[in-house]
């Protein structure tokens, strides 16, 4: 069973900004991910959402058990993802 990844426009800007290589990165986890998200992902505290780590950056999900879509709403440093 495969997952569909949905990144927001938000989260598009966000991965536009970022250098070439960090991209690249970003992306090649997103092709892990697709196949068994719940061993990447983690549930953040007193929230619906997940996070997604990629070296220093954050990527926050939006998981839709029902339709098996991963909605990727932010990616950020982890130092200011959480503000």
């Amino acid at each position: 069973m495969t997952w569909t990844v949905i990144w927001s426009k938000r989260a598009e800007k966000q991965l536009d900004t970022l250098p070439k290589e960090v991209i690249i990165q970003i992306l090649k986890k997103t092709d892990d991910i697709q196949a068994e998200p719940f061993a990447y992902i983690e549930r953040l505290s007193n929230s619906p959402l997940y996070k997604f780590r990629v070296g220093n950056y954050r990527i926050i999900v939006d998981v839709i058990n029902d339709k098996l879509i991963l909605h990727f709403v932010l990616v950020k440093k982890r130092s200011r993802v959480y503000d």
